[in-house]
Protein backbone atom coordinates (compact mmCIF):
# COMPACT_ATOMS: atom_id res chain seq x y z
CA UNK A 1 0.00 0.00 0.00
CA UNK A 2 1.42 3.22 -0.79
CA UNK A 3 1.87 5.15 1.56
CA UNK A 4 0.25 9.47 0.42
CA UNK A 5 1.63 12.68 2.51
CA UNK A 6 -1.65 12.87 3.51
CA UNK A 7 -1.72 9.27 5.05
CA UNK A 8 1.74 9.98 6.54
CA UNK A 9 0.54 13.11 8.01
CA UNK A 10 -2.04 11.61 9.35
CA UNK A 11 -0.09 9.13 11.24
CA UNK A 12 1.82 11.91 13.03
CA UNK A 13 -0.76 13.58 14.38
CA UNK A 14 -2.17 10.16 16.03
CA UNK A 15 1.22 9.55 17.59
CA UNK A 16 0.52 12.49 19.06
CA UNK A 17 -2.64 11.98 19.99
CA UNK A 18 -1.34 8.60 21.52
CA UNK A 19 0.32 10.58 23.47
CA UNK A 20 -1.83 13.42 24.83
CA UNK A 21 -3.63 10.24 26.09
CA UNK A 22 -1.36 8.85 28.32
CA UNK A 23 -1.06 12.59 29.42
CA UNK A 24 -4.94 12.45 30.13
CA UNK A 25 -4.60 9.50 31.74
CA UNK A 26 -1.99 10.10 34.37
CA UNK A 27 -3.73 14.05 35.05
CA UNK A 28 -6.93 12.22 35.73
CA UNK A 29 -5.11 9.62 38.37
CA UNK A 30 -3.63 12.79 39.99
CA UNK A 31 -7.26 14.23 40.53
CA UNK A 32 -6.54 17.20 37.86
CA UNK A 33 -9.61 17.91 36.28
CA UNK A 34 -10.03 21.43 37.47
CA UNK A 35 -6.34 22.53 36.12
CA UNK A 36 -5.17 23.15 32.93
CA UNK A 37 -2.88 20.52 31.71
CA UNK A 38 -0.09 20.56 28.70
CA UNK A 39 -0.66 18.59 25.88
CA UNK A 40 1.07 17.97 23.11
CA UNK A 41 0.76 19.67 19.53
CA UNK A 42 -0.95 17.40 17.29
CA UNK A 43 -0.05 19.07 14.06
CA UNK A 44 1.41 16.71 11.59
CA UNK A 45 4.89 17.76 11.45
CA UNK A 46 6.76 15.47 13.29
CA UNK A 47 9.57 17.49 15.20
CA UNK A 48 7.20 19.97 16.49
CA UNK A 49 7.42 20.16 19.89
CA UNK A 50 4.79 22.66 20.81
CA UNK A 51 2.38 22.57 23.62
CA UNK A 52 -1.09 23.54 24.25
CA UNK A 53 -2.82 23.77 27.39
CA UNK A 54 -6.62 21.94 27.79
CA UNK A 55 -8.22 21.59 30.78
CA UNK A 56 -9.75 17.60 30.77
CA UNK A 57 -13.03 18.66 30.35
CA UNK A 58 -11.65 20.72 26.70
CA UNK A 59 -9.39 17.67 26.30
CA UNK A 60 -12.53 15.14 26.14
CA UNK A 61 -14.10 17.60 23.26
CA UNK A 62 -11.74 17.64 21.15
CA UNK A 63 -11.26 13.60 21.83
CA UNK A 64 -15.02 13.42 20.88
CA UNK A 65 -14.50 12.59 17.10
CA UNK A 66 -11.82 10.25 15.84
CA UNK A 67 -10.69 12.74 13.41
CA UNK A 68 -10.74 15.69 15.34
CA UNK A 69 -7.11 17.23 17.09
CA UNK A 70 -5.66 20.19 18.52
CA UNK A 71 -3.05 21.79 17.21
CA UNK A 72 -1.07 24.99 18.26
CA UNK A 73 -2.44 28.12 16.33
CA UNK A 74 -0.39 28.24 12.84
CA UNK A 75 -0.03 24.78 13.02
CA UNK A 76 -2.75 24.14 10.66
CA UNK A 77 -2.87 22.14 7.59
CA UNK A 78 -5.92 23.33 5.46
CA UNK A 79 -4.93 20.59 2.75
CA UNK A 80 -6.61 17.89 5.28
CA UNK A 81 -8.16 19.72 7.75
CA UNK A 82 -10.86 22.16 8.41
CA UNK A 83 -10.75 24.77 11.87
CA UNK A 84 -13.64 23.83 14.17
CA UNK A 85 -12.74 26.10 16.68
CA UNK A 86 -10.20 28.73 17.55
CA UNK A 87 -8.80 29.47 21.36
CA UNK A 88 -6.24 31.66 22.58
CA UNK A 89 -3.19 29.61 22.65
CA UNK A 90 -5.27 25.82 20.75
CA UNK A 91 -7.08 25.11 17.35
CA UNK A 92 -9.54 22.85 17.30
CA UNK A 93 -9.49 21.10 13.69
CA UNK A 94 -11.06 18.13 12.16
CA UNK A 95 -9.48 15.77 9.55
CA UNK A 96 -11.11 15.28 6.15
CA UNK A 97 -10.72 12.93 3.15
CA UNK A 98 -7.90 10.18 3.42
CA UNK A 99 -6.41 11.86 5.87
CA UNK A 100 -9.88 11.71 8.19
CA UNK A 101 -10.55 7.99 7.27
CA UNK A 102 -6.93 7.21 8.59
CA UNK A 103 -7.32 9.47 11.74
CA UNK A 104 -10.39 7.67 12.62
CA UNK A 105 -8.90 4.25 11.68
CA UNK A 106 -6.33 4.93 14.34
CA UNK A 107 -8.27 6.18 17.10
CA UNK A 108 -7.72 4.64 20.20
CA UNK A 109 -10.95 4.98 21.32
CA UNK A 110 -12.56 3.80 18.57
CA UNK A 111 -14.28 0.47 19.81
Amino acid sequence: MEVTPSTRKARNEALFREVNERIREAADRLGGARYEHEFLCECFDAHCRDHVRLTLEEYERVRASGNRFVVAPGHVAPEIEHVVATHTDHVLVEKTGEAGTVAAELDPRAA
